[in-house]
C-alpha cells in the first residue's frame, strides 16, 4: 500500500507542477491574453504546443489519480462522514478562494495593464457587465483555473451514489473501461461539436469545458476501476506495453498535432477551410487521437513513477503535502512574479522558465509557511482576512478615483461647455445608441479609442455589429477608416465579413484601403469570395460568441450580399 501512494503521490504532485507550467506560458501567447491574469508584451507563440499538449494530459492524470483513491475513502467511511469530508477539503477551500483569489485575480489583470480599477462588486464570479464583451475577463470574471474544484467534488459525490445505488463497482475490466471512455467520449465530443455545443459553461458554481465533461468523469471512473482491480499493487514489469505506450504516444501526438492545427487556421483564417479527409472525419480523428494520447501519456507516467519513482523522502513528502494548497493559490503567486517580470529585457522563452519555477517554489513555501505559522493561530488568519478586505476596498475605491481624476483630466482637453455622456463610446456604438455618439462627438472624444479586448476602435465595432448610422457618423466625423486591431484587421474587412452593404459603401467613399492583409494575411476581399458553404463555420463561431452582445446573423440575407460586396470591392481596387 505504501509504495502505491508514494508513486500516485509524486506523479499528482508532478502533474500540479505541469498545471504551473501550462499557466506560465500563457502570459507569453497571445491566445488568453484578453483574461489572463498578466499579459506580457513580449511574446513567443510557440509556447503554444507546450499548452496544447500539456491540456491533453495535465487536468485528465489528476482527475485519474483522485478516482484511484476515492474508493478508499468511500469504503472506510460513512456516507455522512464522506459527504462532510469533502465539503471541509473541496468545497470549503472553493468558497474562500473563489471570493479572495477572484477578486485579487482582477486586481492584479487591470493594473498589470495600466487600467483603472473598478466597482468593488465587479471583482467577483458572479458578476457580469451587460452590453461588453465578455470575452474580456474584466467585463466577465470567472472561476478560471478553480473551475476544477466543484467538478472534483461532484465526480466524488457521483461515484458515491453510484457506489449506493450498487452500478459501481463494474464487472468489468479495466481494458474494456479504457476502450469503453474512448468511444463514448468520442461520440460525445462530436455529438456536441456537430450541435455547435462546445466551449465553456460558466455559472456560479459550474464551470467546465462542455466536451470534455463526459471523458473526465469517465477517466474518474477509470482511475476507481483500476483501484477496484488492484491494478498497481502488482509487482509485474511489462516493458513491452510501456514500449507501445511510447508508440502509441509519439504516433497520437503526431496526428493530433497535424489536425489540430489545421483546424486552428481554419479558424482564425477567413475563407480558409481545408481538411485532410473532410471535416466529419477531421473533427472524429481530433478527438480520438486526443484521448488516445491521454491514455498512452497516463500509463507510461504511471509505468515509470512506479518502477523509478517510488520512492520518498522529506522534502517530496512536503510537496506532496502541499500539492493541492499550491493549485489553488499559483495563479494568484504567478501573476505577482509576472507582473514586474514584464519589465525584465530578457527572451520570452527566459521568462517563462524562471517564472516557471519561481511560481512553483514560492507557492511551496506560502502553504508550508501557513501550516507551520497559520494553521493553529485563528487571531493571525482572521488578521490577513481583515487586511486583504480592506487591502481591497482600498484598490477599488482608488480606482474609482482614478477613473474620476483621468476623466477631470480628459475633460480639460474637450470643448469646455460640452460634457462626455456617461455611456462609453464602445457601448454606444455597439447598442446603435446615436445619442451617446452624438455627445462624444461633440465633446471631442477620440474617435480612434481601442477597446481593451481585442484592440477595435468603435468604428470597427460598429461594422461588426451592423450599426450603419453609427459607422456613417463616426466616418463622416473623421474616424481613421484603415485603423487595424489586434489582429490586423480593419473596419472594412469586418464590414465585408458580415456582408454590411452600406458601411462598406461609406468606407470604400472615404479611401478605405482594401489591399490592406490581416494577420492572417487576408484582404477584405478574400473574406467575401470564398464558397459559402466553406466558412459557414467561422460564421457559426462568430455567431455563438458575439451574439450575446447582439450580433444576428441572418445567413440568407448574406449570402445575397456577397456578391454585391465583392463586387463594390472589385471596382475600388
Amino acid at each position: 500500500m505504501k509504495s502505491r501512494i508514494h508513486y500516485l503521490d509524486h506523479l499528482r504532485t508532478f502533474a500540479i507542477f505541469l498545471v504551473v507550467v501550462l499557466h506560465a506560458g500563457l502570459v507569453y501567447e497571445v491566445v488568453l491574453e484578453n483574461i489572463w491574469i498578466v499579459s506580457d508584451p513580449e511574446k513567443n507563440n510557440s509556447i503554444g504546443l507546450i499548452r496544447m499538449y500539456l491540456d491533453l494530459f495535465v487536468m485528465f492524470t489528476i482527475f485519474f489519480v483522485s478516482g484511484y483513491l476515492i474508493p478508499i475513502s468511500v469504503q472506510k467511511k460513512s456516507t455522512r462522514q464522506f459527504l462532510v469530508s469533502k465539503v471541509k477539503r473541496i468545497l470549503v477551500p472553493w468558497f474562500i478562494a473563489v471570493f479572495t483569489l477572484i477578486p485579487a485575480y482582477k486586481i492584479i489583470f487591470l493594473y498589470s495593464r495600466g487600467l483603472p480599477q473598478e466597482a468593488w462588486y465587479s471583482y467577483f464570479h458572479l458578476f457580469q457587465r451587460s452590453g461588453t464583451d465578455w470575452g474580456y475577463f474584466s467585463n466577465n470574471p470567472t472561476q478560471n483555473w478553480l473551475w476544477f474544484l466543484p467538478m472534483l467534488f461532484t465526480f466524488q459525490v457521483l461515484y458515491l451514489v453510484l457506489t449506493k445505488m450498487k452500478i459501481f463497482p463494474l464487472n468489468i475490466s479495466v481494458k474494456t473501461g479504457v476502450i469503453l471512455t474512448v468511444v463514448i467520449g468520442v461520440a460525445y465530443s462530436m455529438l456536441l461539436s456537430n450541435a455547435g455545443l462546445t466551449g465553456w459553461f460558466h455559472s456560479g458554481f459550474f464551470e467546465f469545458q462542455k466536451e470534455r465533461l463526459l471523458p473526465y468523469f469517465m477517466v474518474f471512473l477509470v482511475g476507481a476501476l483500476c483501484q477496484q482491480h488492484h491494478v498497481f499493487e502488482r509487482d509485474e514489469k511489462n516493458k513491452k506495453r510501456y514500449i507501445a505506450a511510447n508508440i502509441g504516444l509519439t504516433l497520437g501526438l503526431g496526428v493530433f498535432t497535424a489536425v489540430a492545427l489545421n483546424l486552428f487556421f481554419n479558424l482564425i483564417e477567413p475563407g480558409r477551410n481545408h481538411f485532410f479527409i473532410s471535416s466529419m472525419v477531421d473533427r472524429t480523428v481530433y478527438y480520438f487521437t486526443a484521448l488516445l494520447s491521454m491514455f498512452c501519456f497516463l500509463y507510461v507516467m504511471l509505468y515509470a513513477f512506479k518502477h523509478y519513482f517510488n520512492k520518498t523522502n522529506p522534502l517530496m513528502n512536503i510537496l506532496n503535502r502541499n500539492s493541492y494548497s499550491v493549485y489553488i493559490i499559483h495563479v494568484l503567486v504567478l501573476g505577482v512574479i509576472a507582473w514586474p517580470m514584464m519589465y525584465v529585457l530578457i527572451p520570452p522563452v527566459a521568462k517563462f522558465l524562471i517564472l516557471t519555477m519561481l511560481t512553483f517554489v514560492v507557492s511551496n513555501f506560502l502553504v508550508f509557511a501557513y501550516d507551520h505559522l497559520l494553521q493553529e493561530r485563528l487571531y493571525l488568519r482572521i488578521a490577513i482576512m481583515f487586511a486583504f478586505v480592506v487591502t481591497f476596498f482600498a484598490f477599488t475605491n482608488s480606482g474609482n478615483t482614478s477613473v474620476a481624476q483621468s476623466s477631470e483630466v480628459k475633460e480639460t482637453t474637450l470643448q469646455k461647455d460640452v460634457v462626455p455622456p456617461s455611456v462609453g463610446l464602445h457601448e454606444a456604438a455597439l447598442t446603435g445608441n446615436m445619442v451617446a455618439i452624438r455627445q462624444h462627438l461633440q465633446a471631442g472624444t477620440d474617435l480612434n479609442e481601442k477597446e481593451a479586448s481585442g484592440g477595435s476602435s468603435p468604428l470597427i465595432t460598429a461594422a461588426v455589429f451592423g450599426k450603419t448610422e453609427v459607422a456613417i457618423a463616426l466616418i463622416n466625423a473623421g474616424a481613421d477608416v484603415n485603423f487595424t486591431n489586434n489582429e490586423g484587421s480593419t473596419a472594412l474587412h469586418s464590414a465585408a465579413f458580415f456582408c454590411h452593404t452600406e458601411i462598406v459603401q461609406a468606407l470604400l467613399k472615404h479611401a478605405a484601403d482594401p489591399q490592406i492583409r490581416n494577420n492572417a494575411g487576408s484582404t477584405a476581399l478574400e473574406s467575401v469570395t470564398a464558397p459559402f458553404d466553406q466558412v459557414i463555420g467561422i460564421y457559426d463561431y462568430f455567431g455563438q460568441t458575439l451574439g450575446p452582445l447582439g450580433l444576428h446573423l441572418d445567413y440568407e440575407r448574406i449570402q445575397q450580399e456577397r456578391p454585391k460586396i465583392e463586387k463594390l470591392i472589385r471596382i475600388a481596387e
